[in-house]
């Protein structure tokens, strides 16, 4: 059995190759973007903004019990915007090997998908052995967007 121990949202860490010890940088709680594009519509006056950032989830996970076994498990990450709607950003299948103790799972995401200011849920949940995904974090990003009208510069 695999246990979450812990994930952070961040703009990038880096594994010391001598220690195996991780350090992370820029972990995000609140993020600020001043944009003028031209949105993707999802729908009538619905639309979606791709922010051009790119982030990790990190995720920290050990083994319960010592287990002799290869562990298969499979992570996913699940942006939530406020209305309740998600969208997929990461589902992955990994090998928790017989050997290790523990694990980490550093996914680079490129874009964030956004359609108006708010909180933003970054949800990991983890699968193990073909079974049922169970949520083990919920990460808050409050977004808030300053949406430029280009037709006012002029």
């Amino acid at each position: 059995m695999i246990k979450h121990v812990w994930s952070v949202l961040c703009q990038r860490s880096v594994v010391d190759s001598q220690t195996n010890n991780i350090s992370i940088f820029d972990v995000f709680e609140a993020l600020q973007v001043d944009i003028n594009p031209t949105p993707q519509v999802k729908g009538k006056n619905n639309p979606e903004y791709n922010i051009p950032l790119q982030y990790q989830v990190v995720t920290f996970i050990s083994k319960e019990k010592e287990d002799m076994k290869d562990i298969k498990y499979s992570i996913r990450v699940t942006l939530e915007n406020s209305d309740g709607e998600k969208k997929i950003l990461i589902n992955q299948n990994l090998t928790f090997l017989a050997h290790k103790k523990r694990m980490r799972s550093i996914n680079q995401i490129q874009g964030l998908p956004v359609s108006k200011s708010g909180v933003y849920h970054f949800i990991v949940e983890l699968k193990e052995n073909g079974g049922k995904f169970q949520k083990v974090a919920d990460l808050p990003l409050e977004v808030k967007l300053n949406i430029k009208n280009l037709s006012n510069l002029n």
